[in-house]
């Protein structure tokens, strides 16, 4: 439980999963046909970002405790 607290209070790796997100879900909005529902995606592409950060900073912690 204290590696999950850990993970969120950490947000720079969330921070480029947002960041990284948003820049797919402009990039759709952007490529999509006209008609398509592009807020749910980009919200979606946002919120799927930023949980990559966090697996991101879980699977590879910057302190190295062995």
């Amino acid at each position: 439980m204290d590696g999950l607290f850990a993970l969120l209070a950490a947000p720079p790796a969330v921070l480029v999963g947002v960041l990284g997100g948003l820049a797919l879900a402009l990039l759709f909005h952007w490529l999509a046909p006209t008609g398509t529902d592009t807020a749910s995606a980009g919200a979606w592409l946002v919120g799927l970002g930023a949980v990559a950060g966090l697996l991101w900073q879980w699977r590879f912690p910057k302190d190295k405790q062995k």
